[in-house]
C-alpha cells in the first residue's frame, strides 16, 4: 500500500508480518543539539504505543538510521493469541518525521526489519 504519507509492504493477507515508513510534519524542525531533549519525548510516545497494545517496550537505545539520529524501541505484545513484536524508529530530518515500523511474530525471523532499518535513507 502507498499513500503520499506512508509505504507498508505485508506478508499475505492473513499474516500479521509488516513493514512501514510513514511520514509526519513536525511543529517545529528538529536541530541535533536538541537531541537530548528530544529522545524523553519519544519515550512517551513508545511508551504511548506499548499501552495501546497492552505490551511493554523491552528495548530502547538511540542509534544512527540513514546517517540520521533515530530513536529505536521494541515493543512485545499478545494480539489473538500470538505473541508479536513491534520495532519502531523514529528519525527526525527538519520539520519532518520519519516512523519506521516493523512487526513480526515473536517467533519469525526480524530480516526484513533489520533490512528496513538498515536500508533506509533520506534523499
Amino acid at each position: 500500500m502507498r499513500t503520499a504519507r506512508q509505504v507498508q509492504a505485508a506478508e499475505g493477507k492473513r499474516s500479521l508480518a509488516l513493514v512501514s515508513v510513514s511520514r509526519l510534519p513536525l511543529l517545529r524542525a528538529f536541530r541535533p543539539d536538541l537531541w537530548q531533549k528530544v529522545v524523553p519525548e519519544l519515550d512517551r510516545v513508545a511508551d504511548g504505543l506499548s499501552r495501546q497494545q497492552q505490551g511493554s517496550v523491552t528495548e530502547s537505545k538511540s542509534t544512527t538510521i540513514g546517517g540520521e539520529n533515530a530513536r529505536r524501541y521494541r515493543i512485545a505484545y499478545d494480539l489473538r493469541g500470538k505473541k508479536l513484536v513491534e520495532e519502531v524508529a523514529f528519525v527526525l530530518r527538519g520539520k519532518t518525521e520519519f516512523l519506521l515500523l516493523c512487526r513480526y511474530e515473536q517467533t519469525a525471523s526480524h530480516d526484513a526489519c533489520d533490512r528496513l532499518l538498515s536500508s533506509f535513507r533520506l534523499a
